[in-house]
């Protein structure tokens, strides 16, 4: 039995199998042009018509000799090497489709909501309020906090007492007016600007965490072979799937026809209408209401449609550019405390991160931080764009799976790594910001009573970025 088993047609047989199942992943990957697909598919026909002629009897010299014993022996070997290896490949091809489809298909946001009361209080658990009152703030996603009210009424009887806005919901706990709120985690670097001590003097005793599919808007006038992607960066660490604050706030506009990227950046206290409320507040204060408020609201304010979305945090910089093997970025000036000097640096996650965050070292403070932040962005879609990526893509996507979220499908990304790789095209990068005017006062929605910092618009930069993004949707090369 395990002569037969031996045979050198069953070594074959096995070489040729695991080489149509690598073949067969490989095209499922999507990722491969089809002139590799060719070379790929001719490499494995060498190598098993090189195996099927290693292991052909030699007719000068009988095979039971001992050279040709080895010949065989040695031609079996190499061959069950081969198989091996194709099916080490095939399945990690396999799991990298797997992880391309699901990273990209995933288009769901988490929203925690906790039960919190005063540091000093006895309350320890949700039973030690039975009978108590709870503040809320019933105009923020309601169904979502009401599913959460009757999740608590099954292990207490509070009753609820409505408030305007988390500020005053915070002011009724401090003032003992209720003995325990019920706050949307979101909002707690909201709260924090009204009160910075807020999470020193309070405790969470109940917490639950709900996901929740994100609906976009699918209509797009744009142009074929153009496209927009809003990108959000949340001013949190862990999964990017967490509703926050936008404080990243970026617009790429797309066009594969000319291979023009341009990258517009808004600041994020700027002043602008909320697609939720039609009232006026910063653009970080849209993520609150989950990512596709911020998008519809950049939407009405530049008069673009945004074709895909892609939210980031603080975890996702550090891990992709780690993942991808470093990033080179030029800085204009020394910056010793980050370990970086004047000229072009390569980085790593954390020094790329540092250097995306650091305003304090720059007269124009958060313009320079966000030509840091484009710099930052264009080098990793530099290096992406590169045919060195495909080398290590499994590892970087099992690194950068849970780290951002974005509703582009995998079918889309799959299509523009494919041409890339086809056509290793050269891209013409450009930056432009809108510019505004900073001031400290009263009068945003979501804290309408306390004086914070705004950046009103400047109608003529707005005006200028408008034409900018829709030149360069233009199809014409000249341009």
């Amino acid at each position: 039995m395990l002569k037969k088993l031996l045979r050198r047609r069953n070594f074959l047989i096995l070489q040729a199998l695991t080489s149509i199942v690598l073949m067969i992943m490989v095209v499922r990957l999507g990722l491969v042009p089809m002139k590799y697909l060719i070379i790929l598919g001719m490499v494995l026909v060498v190598l098993l018509l090189g195996m099927f002629a290693w292991l052909q009897p030699n007719k000068r010299r009988h095979h039971h000799d001992q050279k040709g014993k080895t010949r065989y022996l040695s031609g079996k070997i190499v061959s069950f090497i081969l198989s091996v290896l194709m099916i080490i490949g095939s399945v990690g091809v396999g799991s990298g489709t797997s992880k391309f489809n699901k990273m990209f298909g995933d288009n769901k946001e988490e929203i925690t909501y906790s039960v919190i009361v005063l540091k000093s209080s006895s309350y320890k658990k949700l039973s030690d309020l039975n009978g108590r009152t709870i503040g809320v703030q019933p105009n923020v996603d309601t169904t979502n906090q009401n599913y959460v009210l009757k999740e608590i009424q099954k292990q207490a009887t509070v009753s609820p007492t409505e408030y305007l806005n988390y500020q005053a919901v915070a002011e009724a706990l401090e003032s003992h007016s209720v003995e325990c709120i019920l706050l949307n985690e979101a909002f707690r670097t909201a709260l924090a600007e009204y009160d910075s001590d807020f999470s020193e003097n309070t405790r969470v005793i109940w917490k639950k965490t709900l996901k929740q599919n994100i609906t976009t808007n699918d209509k797009s006038t744009n142009a074929a072979g153009t496209f927009i992607v809003y990108i959000s960066g949340i001013d949190v660490y862990g999964t990017a799937a967490t509703v926050s604050r936008s404080d990243v706030n970026m617009i790429v506009t797309v066009n594969t026809n000319t291979h023009k990227i341009l990258l517009t950046s808004i600041p994020r206290d700027y002043y602008v209408p909320l697609a939720n409320s039609g009232k006026e507040d910063k653009l970080t204060h849209s993520g609150l209401f989950g990512v596709e408020n911020t998008v519809k609201t950049v939407e009405n304010f530049m008069d673009i449609d945004i074709d895909y979305y892609a939210r980031v945090n603080f975890s996702t910089l550090t891990t992709v550019v780690d993942a991808i093997g470093g990033i080179d970025v030029y800085s204009d000036k020394d910056l010793p405390q980050l370990g970086i000097k004047e000229g072009t640096n390569h980085m790593d996650g954390k020094k790329a991160l540092s250097f995306a965050r650091e305003r304090h070292s720059y007269e124009s403070g958060d313009r320079h931080r966000t030509q840091n932040q484009q710099d930052v962005l264009t080098a990793i879609i530099k290096k992406v764009l590169s045919p060195a990526i495909l080398t290590n893509y499994n590892s970087i996507l099992s690194a950068v799976s849970d780290s951002f979220t974005t509703n582009m499908p995998a079918d889309k990304i799959k299509e523009l790594v494919s041409d890339q790789l086809n056509t290793n095209s050269s891209w013409q990068f450009s930056s432009k910001f809108l510019e505004g005017t900073g001031t400290m006062m009263k009068g945003g929605y979501m804290m309408p009573n306390t004086k914070l910092y705004y950046m009103l618009p400047n109608d003529k930069s707005v005006s200028e970025n408008k034409q900018a993004i829709q030149s360069t949707l233009n199809n014409n090369t000249t341009e």
